[in-house]
């Protein structure tokens, strides 16, 4: 678990995220119904349009058709428009479509040339190594059949001079919110047989088929100059309407992506502020041992003083300030303890009790109060002494050196108490 700082510098990274999301997620759900109007508004239109051309092509059996209905008998080589978003951000939307456009060519075994339109599927197809010949970007968000006529003059023209002989649309088909398909579209030549069919029908999407029995069609003022009309026409809407599919899918696609992300992060910013609790719990924790640490050592400390200085004022009070003889000096036991028996009333057990407590010399027997000297042999479990009372005073006389003088007042003292 990293340091409280850390933590919360996350929390706001992640929540500066959670925002970008969610505004991206709003734009995308205001984009993707007018998408999916324009879709579905046109879907049916283009749908019919594909019939037509392909009641057209199969009623024209033992006529000279229009040349973009005309299979060719050898396919040597392939073209593929592929639709992607110019921006990212959008969930799997562009790698799917990549993917499927990718394994199609795998698939197909010859070679291929690349349209790209959006700058994910251009980058993405140069960094292969693929052969992209023409790409488009920047569309516009509402785009019309006029700002894709440079595109599809760009495949009708490959195919009209024989560079390519068959043109194919790679997108990603809108079927509701949450579903997106990447499929491939055969486009030239506008009939259902094509190799696409053949070898990789897994990913071509199914086109309408042709309408029962052979129509008869009357062409005014002749049938060159109709088709020549509608067969381009008709050949740039399915373009048209592979794009607005694709547009569609995209908004759909980010706008579920921006979601997921802005729900992740706010699920993030939970688990993250759990750990940033935790982290300055510990924090508080420690800072109050540490206050409580100081206290305990400044007053220890101040206790120490106190009882040096009650020591000092005992010592200047019994003389202990004058030069202690040597002979006495000696007397004192390597340790740096005294002789507390030397006292009268204080045996062998008494002295090892008071050493207990702290009290190992003369010095601190005098300063000692008797509440201090009852406590230390109290807490030994020994019975009150009598002669407690003189201790003190036997002991100022001992730490001074004065031995006589102790001497004499022991002589005074009748079991080590004071008699009147």
């Amino acid at each position: 678990m990293g340091s409280a700082r850390d933590v919360k510098n996350r929390i706001k990274s992640v929540k500066n995220i959670a925002q970008i999301t969610r505004a991206l997620e709003a734009v995308s759900a205001s984009r993707v119904r007018r998408a999916q109007e324009r879709a579905t508004a046109s879907r049916a239109y283009a749908q019919k349009a594909w019939e037509i051309l392909l009641n057209i092509q199969a009623a024209s059996t033992g006529t000279l058709p229009h040349p973009l209905l005309m299979e060719r008998s050898e396919v040597n080589a392939v073209m593929i428009v592929l639709i992607t978003s110019d921006r990212g951000l959008a969930g799997s939307y562009n790698t799917n479509v990549i993917r499927v456009a990718q394994r199609f060519e795998e698939r197909l075994g010859k070679p291929v040339k690349y349209v790209t339109i959006g700058r994910k599927g251009r980058d993405t197809m140069f960094r292969s190594g693929r052969n992209v010949v023409a790409e488009f970007s920047d569309l516009p968000a509402d785009p019309s059949i006029a700002d894709l006529a440079p595109i599809a003059k760009l495949a009708i023209d490959a195919y009209m001079n024989g560079e390519v002989d068959e043109v194919l649309i790679a997108y990603t088909d809108f079927i509701t919110m949450l579903t997106q398909s990447p499929v491939v579209l055969g486009w030239l030549p506008l009939t259902t047989n094509t190799v696409a069919h053949q070898v990789a029908a897994e990913y071509v999407k199914d086109v309408p088929a042709v309408t029962a029995g052979r129509l008869d069609y009357e062409y005014e003022p002749n049938a060159a100059a109709v088709l020549d009309e509608i067969v381009p026409r008709f050949t740039e809407l399915q373009l048209f309407q592979a794009v607005l599919e694709s547009q569609a899918s995209e908004h759909a696609a980010r706008m579920n992506a921006m979601r997921n992300a802005t729900d992740n992060a706010s699920q993030l910013v939970g688990d993250l502020t759990l750990e940033y609790n935790k982290a300055r719990q510990a924090a508080i924790t420690n800072e109050i041992l540490d206050i409580v640490g100081g206290a305990n050592a400044l007053e220890a400390t101040v206790a120490a003083e106190s009882k040096r200085v009650a020591v000092r004022d005992v010592e200047k009070s019994n003389g202990a300030l004058q030069v202690v003889p040597k002979a006495s000096q000696a007397k004192s036991s390597p340790t740096g303890s005294d002789d507390l028996t030397k006292i009268e009333g204080i045996g062998p057990k008494m002295a090892n009790a008071l050493k207990e407590a702290g009290i190992d010399t003369f010095v601190r027997l005098a300063a000692s109060a008797e509440d201090v000297l009852r406590e230390a042999i109290e807490k030994a479990g020994m019975r009150f002494s009598p002669s407690l009372p003189t201790w003190a005073k036997q002991a100022g006389y001992a730490a001074s050196g004065d031995w006589d003088g102790l001497k004499k007042y022991q002589d005074e003292l009748v079991g080590g108490r004071k008699v009147d």
